[in-house]
């Protein structure tokens, strides 16, 4: 199933809808710190309490969402070879209706947030361009391990996969966008998609 795994939860949420403008002083510690930080003050300003509240957040979300991740980059990345297969028309629908996909699954599971406490562990640089922040998730019965692999581009470090307990979300969508493209065409996955989302949208309503 294309979202169903629950391995990712509220904590891919943290990384998706964050609520952050990105400098390029900033070092990729910074970036993330400085992203949790905001995303849970969003949700402090907007508890999605009711309606109106619930699609003012998500409207903020999706607008920072939009200045904070490269979703070209990131569709590029999850297709991978099998992005040469999709006509202009089809890329520009996959693009859209994946980031729908991660928006709409991902700020449902960040409004189960309670309070869990984030310690950052570590900076790694990866590549001349690349580095991972660990981090550590701590709630009151456990704690999970939760890494940020940024890309420097422009000048500024963005987050372009995440890795909970070593499990890459990139990945985890790459690996079963390339078993469904095996057999089906671009059309096929973007019509999967859009009932997915259209499904999501209306279990939130």
């Amino acid at each position: 199933d294309v979202c169903s795994s629950d391995l990712f939860g509220i904590l891919v949420g943290l990384f998706v809808v964050v609520v952050f403008q990105v400098r390029a002083s900033m070092n990729p510690t910074a970036v993330v710190e400085n992203a949790v930080d905001s995303v849970i003050n969003t949700l402090k300003r907007y508890p999605c309490t009711e309606k109106k509240t619930c699609q003012k957040q998500k409207e903020c979300l999706h607008e920072i969402a939009g200045s904070f991740i490269d979703f070209d980059r990131v569709g590029q990345m999850t297709l991978g070879r099998y992005k040469r297969r999709f006509s202009k028309e089809e890329w520009e629908e996959f693009k859209v209706l994946f980031r729908e996909l991660l928006e709409d699954v991902y700020i449902k599971r960040l409004r189960e947030y309670s309070g869990e406490k984030i310690i950052f562990e570590n900076e790694r640089v990866l590549s001349s361009n690349r580095a991972q922040v660990d981090t550590k998730v701590v709630s009151s019965s456990r704690a999970i391990s939760v890494s940020y692999r940024l890309m420097k581009k422009d000048g500024c470090w963005r987050v372009y996969d995440i890795l909970v307990e070593g499990v890459s979300l990139l990945r985890n969508y790459r690996q079963q966008f390339f078993s469904l493209l095996r057999s089906k065409s671009p059309s096929d996955l973007n019509e999967i998609l859009r009932k997915k989302v259209d499904f999501l949208r209306k279990e939130g309503e």
